[in-house]
This record gives C-alpha cells, sequence and structure tokens, in this order.
C-alpha cells in the first residue's frame, strides 16, 4: 500500500527507497503538434517545438496532473526578449509572469504568486542561487517543494503584462502518481501579499507606530507554515535610508511575530500604548529582527549568499533592495485554527519602504475549496 502522508513524502523522496505502485510522469511545454517557424524549420516534418508564446492578458496551461499523486519538482525558464537568454541580468517577468496552482477541482488557486517570488527571489534581477527547495541557476528556475493532491492538479502561467508578449517560456513538471492519498496530507498553499509604507509616523513617547506588513493570515487549519520569501524597497532615498540612530538598511530593523490560534487579535489602532511584543506581548513567537529571522546578522554584512533553508540572493548597499528567504522543514510552525504573521518596517513600523512576500503553508483542505 502506497500511502502519501505527510510522514511519508519524505520517504518517497528518499533516493534509496524502492518506489513500488508509483508512477513517474511529466507534463511540460513540448510538442510536436506545432507548426515551426525561423530556426526550426528543420523539424517541419515533426513539428518539433518546446516553448510556449504567452501573450499580453493571456495565459498558458499545462496538461492536467490526474491524481492522487504530488508534484515533485517544477522547472522553467523564461525570456521576455531574446536578449535575456544572452545576457541574463535582468528579467521583468519575474513580476508579471504569475503562476496558479489549483487542486481537485478548485475554483479558486491555492497558488497565485509572480514566478519571482515563488522561485525564492522577488526582484527583476536575475541572479544565481540555490537552496533545498527553490532556486534560479544558471538561466533556469526550480522548487522542488512537495504539492500533493487527491484528484488532479492545474498549473496555469498568468502573462499579467497588459501589452508585453513572453515569447519564450519552456517549462516541465515531474510529478508522483501514488495508489492512495492519505487522510493527513496537507495540500501546499501560499499567499501573496504587498505593502507600500508611506509617512509613516514616529515613536511619541510611549505611543508607538502599529502598521505592520501582513505575512500569512489564515482562519481555518489545521495547518503548519513552511516558509517565505520576503522582498524589500527603500520607496524614498533619504527617509527610507536613514532613520536615527539607523542607516543603509533600518527597515531590517523590523520584527517577525506570529499569532497562533488563542493569541490571534484584530488589529488595533493605528498608534498604540506600547509595542505587541515579547515578554508582554501574546504571541507565539517573536524574531530581533528582518535578517534575525533568516538566520542572519548586521544588515547581512557579508552580503547576498544561498543555504539549504536560508538565504539573501540580493542585497544591494546602493539601491537599499533586499531579497531573502527562508524554510521549516525540521521547525515549521503548525496551527489548529487561525495563524497570523506579521513583519514590522523598522523598529517600530516607523520607516517607509515597499515590502512583497509570499508565504507557504500546508493545509487540509475545505469542502467547499473542492468541486
Amino acid at each position: 500500500m502506497n500511502d502519501i502522508s505527510a510522514s511519508s513524502i519524505g520517504l518517497l523522496a528518499s533516493m534509496a527507497k524502492i518506489r513500488e505502485g508509483v508512477k513517474a510522469r511529466q507534463v511540460s511545454t513540448h510538442t510536436h503538434e506545432s507548426e515551426p517557424i525561423m530556426a526550426y524549420k528543420q523539424f517541419k516534418d515533426v513539428g518539433h517545438w518546446d516553448f510556449k508564446n504567452i501573450k499580453a492578458g493571456g495565459s498558458w496551461e499545462f496538461p492536467l496532473m490526474e491524481g492522487p499523486g504530488y508534484v515533485a519538482s517544477i522547472w522553467i525558464t523564461v525570456a521576455g526578449r531574446l536578449i535575456e537568454a544572452i545576457h541574463r541580468t535582468k528579467v521583468p517577468a519575474h513580476k508579471y509572469l504569475w503562476i496558479n496552482i489549483y487542486y481537485d477541482g478548485a475554483e479558486t488557486p491555492a497558488i497565485s504568486a509572480p514566478i519571482g517570488h515563488f522561485f525564492g527571489n522577488g526582484t527583476t534581477r536575475y541572479v544565481h542561487f540555490d537552496s533545498k527547495f527553490v532556486g534560479m541557476t544558471s538561466g533556469g528556475y526550480y522548487s522542488y517543494l512537495p504539492m500533493p493532491f487527491e484528484k488532479s492538479c492545474r498549473v496555469v502561467m498568468e502573462n499579467r503584462h497588459k501589452t508585453k508578449d513572453i515569447p519564450f517560456f519552456f517549462g516541465a513538471i515531474t510529478y508522483m502518481q501514488t495508489l492512495e492519498f492519505g487522510q493527513e496530507t496537507g495540500l501546499l498553499y501560499a499567499q501573496y501579499k504587498t505593502s507600500d509604507f508611506r509617512g509613516s509616523k514616529d515613536v511619541k513617547g510611549e505611543m508607538v507606530p502599529n502598521n505592520p506588513h501582513l505575512i500569512l493570515e489564515e482562519n481555518s487549519g489545521p495547518g503548519h507554515f513552511v516558509g517565505t520569501t520576503l522582498t524589500i524597497y527603500p520607496n524614498h532615498p533619504i527617509k527610507s535610508r536613514f532613520k536615527g540612530p539607523y542607516f543603509l538598511f533600518p527597515y531590517l530593523e523590523g520584527n517577525l511575530k506570529v499569532y497562533v490560534d488563542d493569541e490571534v487579535r484584530e488589529p488595533g489602532p493605528d498608534m498604540i500604548e506600547k509595542p505587541v511584543g515579547s515578554p508582554h506581548g501574546c504571541q507565539s513567537i517573536e524574531c530581533t529582527g528582518v535578517e534575525d529571522y533568516f538566520l542572519s546578522g548586521w544588515y547581512y554584512i557579508k552580503g547576498p549568499f544561498a543555504a539549504l533553508y536560508h538565504g539573501c540572493p540580493v542585497r544591494s548597499a546602493w539601491s537599499g533592495v533586499v531579497s531573502q528567504y527562508r524554510f521549516h522543514e525540521a521547525d515549521p510552525y503548525p496551527w489548529k485554527d487561525r495563524i497570523r504573521m506579521t513583519m514590522t518596517h523598522g523598529e517600530f513600523d516607523d520607516v517607509d519602504c515597499r515590502m512583497e512576500s509570499l508565504a507557504f503553508y500546508y493545509k487540509k483542505a475545505l469542502v467547499d475549496e473542492r468541486k
């Protein structure tokens, strides 16, 4: 009997385990049904074609994956212009090409996000980095995040630009078909959030600002948070970069706060008497700074890096842009009914900047999320 319960996904992924009853399948952009043009004229008789053109405002869908099973890996590469394939330093499609993932006939995607954030770097810069679960390597993009599904899985690539086509999109998704879907199996979800903080208030006596960036808010369960990407941009050359006594990256003074189940409260007023934080706050977890949560220090003093579970692919002292990721394979944040996660911008929500994040988590699907 093959069961893809949460505890057995790791075993199925083990290279030494014999996978009886498991079938490896793949869906991709490859086809022999398209009429070739230009450099592919030599393949006219067989119609060989490896990539798709996604029109502005349009989408393209991978062939349907049938279950039970789980997505084991996703690989793509993309270029909005030919120069991006030759001189790959900036890929604007990181922002306007979105990946949408649907499970088991649901009409609403469980995951909907720009590809930059989904693959670990929310900026438009293409940088080579690799981690255990996501990365950008030598021109490509990959994900090894397990995505179980009971009946089916759809992956739709959506071009949200109003005028620009994406002429070169390549992709392949490898998935495993299994015999059963475990009752304890959670589905992978992701929430994409953005905040643009301008005119941030200052601390006044005992009153401090209370307007954090929301990373995750989920009001059903059970489930567990397994990771996030976070990209921060200064939106003012002076106010965002210099906030006494901090300079260059004062928004990295922000604290991550995690509220679970009965700890979750409705957001308070814009100014509160004291910060909601340890030791007197009600939250389960609070980290002492942005880069502290991402297991680094001193504003990423040694510059960009990539590790197995955490990293900072982009950190520019000149522009002030910082993009980072962290995954929680051994230390997830579980909840029963509710979870709320926030990140302050600056020590007390007092630094102007823009934040974009993508939070990954597993939870059981609600009945009304499936057909």
